[in-house]
């Protein structure tokens, strides 16, 4: 019996047929799954606090899937098996959206716990990186949102609808996104550069009420010795401040919108916002990073953190 503890530990489970397939096809994943996206970039500040910013590279902006899992005896041993098949460093494809939000990917998953709740009862918690999506090259279709590419045309639309229109010369400043509902019928009228525009590029959702926000002025202080702190402003821009919002149980479309909008900057390009209460001068801001969680059918959460750019600049095309 001795020998038979001696094993290869890459695998804890024996006997188990391993399905190449059986993500994408036969999981259901649970509500309270998280997913989380950040951007991997250069930055350092310098005069008056201005940042300068470079992305690391074409596969800067990444994704963390944490999705949860009830299953029965039989389901758990396949999912742990396959997961310990891909050793944490085989890349393969999986679908874990049934609400069509996200589009199938490739990545990889490189830890997973079990709850053992009761007989037949566990709940699994899996981690999926997706960290080799080229970024902005898959401009039309998005690497993550999965997102029906739709021109403008003479039609109805609905608030949070997602136009593309070549009006800019950078294919990627050239999505829009409806602020209301309206029938349109003129592209110089209600079009997206139209003198009644229904439509926007401005970061315009509306967060929840009771956000709250800190501001640090910034100053050099000199400490002297057994004496007094002096205090000099030495830059400008000192009272420039992040902001984090929280969307509370917002449908898939605004979701949809609100995913794409910041897919499309990339973790690191600039978008105007003005802050909904208080401060009413608009800001140049961009979002490194941002979080859904699956509320419940039609239901969701969504976090994000918006960084000012004291420059002020956002591309004109």
């Amino acid at each position: 019996m001795a020998s038979d503890l001696f094993y290869n530990r890459d695998s804890n489970i024996s006997g188990v047929t391993i399905e190449t397939d059986y993500l994408s096809l036969a999981l259901t994943p649970v509500y309270g799954s998280k997913a989380s996206f950040s951007s991997r970039e250069y930055s350092y500040e310098t005069d008056d606090f201005y940042l300068n910013r470079i992305p690391n590279s074409m596969n800067s902006l990444e994704a963390s899937f944490q999705v949860k899992y009830d299953l029965n005896e039989a389901n758990t041993q396949k999912l742990a098996a396959f997961i310990e098949d891909n050793n944490g460093n085989r890349m393969f494809e999986f679908n874990i959206d049934n609400s069509g939000i996200y589009k199938s990917m490739s990545g990889v998953s490189d830890n997973y716990a079990i709850n053992h709740v009761n007989n037949q009862h566990y709940e699994v918690a899996v981690s999926y990186s997706v960290d080799q999506a080229p970024n902005l090259f898959n401009w039309s279709g998005m690497n993550f949102l999965n997102y029906d590419f739709q021109e403008w045309n003479d039609q109805s639309y609905e608030k949070y609808d997602i136009i593309y229109s070549g009006v800019n010369n950078n294919k990627l400043d050239n999505f829009y996104y409806c602020i209301e509902d309206h029938d349109a019928s003129n592209d110089e009228v209600d079009g997206p550069t139209g003198s009644s525009s229904k439509w926007s590029q401005d970061f315009f959702f509306e967060p929840d009420i009771g956000f709250q926000n800190d501001v640090e002025l910034k100053n050099h202080m000199t400490a002297f010795k057994n004496s007094f702190h002096l205090r000099i402003k030495d830059r400008d821009n000192n009272a420039s401040f992040p902001v984090s919002y929280k969307f509370t149980s917002i449908t898939d479309k605004q979701l949809k919108a609100m995913l794409h909008f910041l897919e499309n900057k990339g973790g690191y390009r600039n978008f105007r916002h003005d802050i909904p209460s208080i401060y009413n001068r608009p800001k140049a801001m961009y979002c490194p990073q941002w979080s859904h969680t699956w509320k419940y059918k039609n239901s969701h959460d969504l976090e994000v953190t918006l960084i000012e750019d004291v420059l002020g600049v956002i591309k004109e095309n």
